[in-house]
């Protein structure tokens, strides 16, 4: 009976330890695609909805490069398809895990300071920050909880605001849960909001005299999690859905144009988009945060990476938003501003006319159902091509100081061009 009982405990002692083994994408292949007609461009459109086909970059079109991340039973798969239908392809990255190796290496080398800016913090230490920078500075940073999420994790809004502010900005980060470089530049951001502000920089204090800054350094913390503890390319949040399939991708769930193209309903696909409308704690949480505030928005910001683009609306359609000659003159405005500092250069436009239809996506809904004239969607570096684009997703830790103060300086940009 007690032998019975410690092979039990045993073998569930074994369970839980696999369960919470790191996964590894050893021999899995980053590859780029050249569709060369429009039959192309629809099949990976189709592929992308299996969970076996991930897309790392956005689909545009004919003559235009996608990036895809391939198992090695994918790629052997996929690699037939591309020869049966004469789509061009090469191999990026033989082995993605040396990737993510040397990331965790460059994390490796500032794990001890407790400083996390510039880094790419877990949930626990950015709480704290978020937190302890309050208490330390409670004249101008407060806190909010906006929701919690399937795990019980807090979506927590840090607010940087003077006595005489009065619009309002709205950023984001961390929505897709390995794109890791978007909460540290959220971070970033707030870092130099505060300490500008304390060392009396004149541009800060006149920002921060005119708007509050309310900004939520991490949307899907849950996935963010399990992309740091078990499955690093992880990319939806982590709500169980159907059998062994897990999450939804909160930027397909937004009510606005919900499910009317680029999203799956299959409940196991990147892109699944989610059983209805708004049905996520996450996206819940965001909405009503905005709507609590609605009219007092003068832009709303959405970080993901990668690509290097400043998008405006529509993502669902083709057809041009509101305003969209101004949107454009806006986004000019902050992608001069990313140029200045690094020479990065960002491709501005409607993310549906640049690259591809995708519906129920944050800054839709910020304009369509919020109001909100100035929404946009920045994707962060690296570039589809060039320098540092073979990384993708698993970009070292030591390029986060590089690319948070390049996207801060078209931010400020921008807030600043809106200002009466």
């Amino acid at each position: 009976m007690k032998t019975s009982l410690y092979l039990c405990l045993a073998f569930g002692l074994l369970i839980s330890l696999a369960r919470t083994e790191k996964f590894k994408f050893t021999n899995y292949r980053l590859i780029s695609l050249l569709p060369e007609s429009p039959v192309h461009v629809q099949l990976i459109s189709e592929w992308e909805e299996n969970p076996d086909f991930d897309i790392w970059t956005r689909i545009k079109s004919v003559q235009e490069r996608v990036t895809v991340l391939l198992s090695p039973n994918a790629f052997l798969k996929y690699s037939l398809l591309f020869k049966l239908f004469n789509i061009p392809y090469s191999i990026v990255e033989q082995d993605i895990q040396s990737r993510i190796d040397e990331q965790d290496r460059s994390m490796a080398l500032t794990k001890n300071q407790k400083n996390i800016v510039g880094k790419f913090a877990r949930y626990s230490e950015i709480m704290s920050y978020i937190d302890n920078l309050a208490i330390e500075n409670p004249s101008i940073v407060s806190t909010y909880v906006a929701g919690t999420t399937y795990e019980d994790r807090n979506l927590k809004v840090a607010i940087i605001k003077t006595p005489s502010s009065t619009k309002k900005v709205w950023i984001d980060c961390g929505i897709h849960a390995r794109e890791w470089m978007t909460p540290a530049t959220c971070i970033w951001i707030i870092n130099k909001l505060v300490k500008g502000y304390h060392n009396f920089e004149p541009e800060v204090v006149n920002l921060l005299n005119y708007y509050e800054f309310h900004i939520m350094p991490l949307q899907n913390p849950d996935g963010y999690e399990y992309s740091h503890t078990t499955y690093r390319l992880w990319r939806k949040n982590r709500r169980p859905i159907r059998g062994n399939c897990i999450g939804v991708d909160l930027n397909r769930n937004y009510g606005y144009k919900w499910f009317t193209g680029g999203s799956s309903d299959q409940p196991c696909s990147d892109i699944y988009a989610g059983p209805s409308a708004d049905s996520e704690a996450e996206t819940q949480a965001v909405e009503s945060y905005i709507n609590k505030y609605k009219g007092d928005w003068d832009t709303f910001l959405t970080i993901h990476t990668y690509g290097q683009w400043w998008f405006t609306s529509w993502g669902y359609t083709e057809a041009d938003p509101p305003h969209y000659d101004d949107l454009k003159e806006k986004a000019k405005i902050a992608t001069d501003a990313i140029k200045s500092v690094n020479g990065t250069v960002f491709t501005y436009g409607s993310s549906a006319q640049i690259l591809y239809i995708a519906s129920g996506g944050s800054d839709d809904w910020a304009v369509g159902d919020a109001g909100i004239k100035y929404s946009f969607c920045l994707e962060l570096r690296p570039g589809q091509t060039g320098i540092d684009s073979n990384y993708g997703f698993t970009l070292p830790e030591d390029r986060a100081p590089m690319v948070g103060e390049e996207t801060y300086a078209g931010i400020v940009a921008l807030v600043k061009s809106l200002m009466p």
